[in-house]
């Protein structure tokens, strides 16, 4: 039951940040040059949010369709050269209209889906034995490959220590090692470690600590701590370790208070955490018309013969642009965890909470303020009076 409720106020964050990020730009005339132009000028009177995120992916999708149809003019044709580019060069007043309709009408139609689009990408698939299984096989992978990590990183260190505590006693007179125990040695070579690691002689141990370094930074920004927690795919498990991780350390779950949080944060970081949010949108739409694409091009040309791995070129695109949505969710976090860290005395002010005393106090009082907002019997925290001006 609280999985449930967790779930419930991750969907209501989810769509407050979505809606925070919508707004309205001044219009201008449809009026333009060529196909980019007119496009610039239908987005500037819908909005710069549905032109990034709708529009401008849609215009591409569309322009994709229009040369697939020029090369191979029916299903399971013959690939022409000459039709890819007659399709591509002929842009005649009526056909960029058509294109650009066409395009409007799409992003119009696959706009209201970008929350939908966002979950099948992170992987929520919903109930049926077939997703669960495969949802499962596939988080299994990524819990391996999360094992396989720590182990590989702790052998790093070992390595690395073994190296440092071999430089150490090559230097280390024989008589300031002799009576000692190895459990002194031990302690002996742990507090030399770090020094060395500074000095000449540690370079040896860098590539070591590098690699351990670059694991660790996967482990700490990828993967969510707790193995139940685990999802099947990369962009899944990175929003869900920002989700888990960020508020932790004050008891303010990111699931429950994300949209009180972004009412409340200072103007430039709400700014900000919209902007991530938008490249992470954008990036997350040109995954889906990418993967889309690649669909339709491999079912138009199976006639087409060795032609038909043209159909890489959108897959290839989708998967460059899946990975920077997950590049553009992990800066997400990064603003959101940022004005938790900054704004949340702001929220504190907001509801008519008093300020704790430290974070031990915080803790035990956020506990209560979440019993509260999630409207559990019996919960209760004492408000105060906001100071007159």
């Amino acid at each position: 039951m609280q999985e449930a409720d967790a779930e419930v106020q991750r969907a209501d964050e989810r769509l407050v940040l979505h809606e925070l990020r919508l707004g309205e730009a001044a219009g201008r005339p449809l009026m333009a040059a060529g196909l980019p132009g007119a496009t610039t000028s239908v987005g500037s009177q819908i909005g710069r949010y549905f032109s990034l995120a709708s529009l401008l992916p849609s215009l591409l999708f569309v322009t994709w369709i229009v040369a697939l149809q020029g090369a191979v003019n029916q299903p399971l044709g013959k690939f022409s050269l000459t039709g890819l580019k007659t399709a591509l060069s002929d842009w005649s007043p009526t056909k960029i209209g058509l294109v650009v309709g066409a395009a409007l009408v799409l992003g119009f139609a696959v706009h209201p889906l970008m929350y939908a689009t966002t979950q099948l990408l992170e992987g929520y698939w919903g109930p049926r034995p077939f997703a669960v299984r495969l949802a499962t096989m596939l988080a299994l992978r990524h819990r391996g490959r999360q094992l396989r990590l720590e182990h590989r990183a702790a052998d790093l260190e070992v390595q690395a220590d073994d190296q440092l505590d071999e430089i150490i006693l090559s230097r280390m007179p024989h008589k300031d090692r002799t009576g000692l125990s190895d459990e002194q040695l031990r302690t002996v070579l742990a507090d030399k470690r770090e020094t060395e690691r500074l000095l000449p002689s540690g370079a040896a141990v860098y590539g070591l600590i590098m690699a351990r370094e670059a694991i660790q930074k996967v482990l700490d920004s990828s993967m969510p701590k707790a193995a139940d927690r685990m999802l099947p795919t990369r962009l899944g498990n990175v929003l869900r370790r920002i989700e888990d991780s960020v508020g932790q350390s004050y008891e303010l779950p990111l699931v429950r208070i994300a949209p009180h949080l972004t009412m409340v944060a200072a103007p430039n970081r709400a700014a900000y955490i919209n902007d991530t949010r938008e490249q992470m949108d954008i990036a997350i739409r040109l995954t889906f018309y990418g993967l889309a694409a690649a669909v339709v091009t491999t079912v138009w040309m199976l006639g087409s013969g060795w032609w038909l791995f043209l159909g890489l070129l959108p897959y290839a695109f989708a998967y460059i642009a899946y990975r920077g949505a997950i590049a553009a969710a992990s800066a997400w976090g990064a603003a959101v965890k940022t004005a938790m860290d900054l704004d949340r005395f702001a929220l504190y002010d907001a509801i008519h909470v008093d300020w704790p005393t430290d974070t031990r106090a915080e803790r035990r009082r956020n506990e209560k303020l979440m019993n509260a907002l999630l409207g559990t019997p019996g919960a209760s925290v004492t408000y105060v009076r906001p100071k007159k001006p």
